[in-house]
């Protein structure tokens, strides 16, 4: 596997990963959202340790933020469906 393709996908993982993760911890109760923010934290001090240069930095920074909004607005439209059945026709 080359090694540009190789630093994608761990860019694409390490970022998916802490975005879900920071749109999980405000729908989880107050000790176990602990959890969560420390993965993202630690998926963060592992991608930084991993890559050093700016630029890559601040594309994981866009991405998370990127992927952080997707799921929100996912998780967001699952609960208001399961709040609110559409009526029968």
């Amino acid at each position: 596997m080359g090694e540009r393709l190789k630093n994608s996908l761990w860019m694409f993982i390490c970022t998916f990963g802490c975005g879900l993760m920071l749109s999980i911890f405000p729908l989880v109760q107050s000790p176990f959202n602990l959890v969560f923010s420390l993965l993202a934290f630690l998926i963060g001090i592992f991608f930084f340790k991993r890559f050093s240069t700016i630029g890559s930095r601040i594309l994981f920074f866009v991405l998370s933020l990127i992927f952080f909004m997707l799921f929100t607005i996912v998780i967001a439209m699952i609960i208001y469906i399961r709040q609110n059945p559409l009526p029968a026709a």
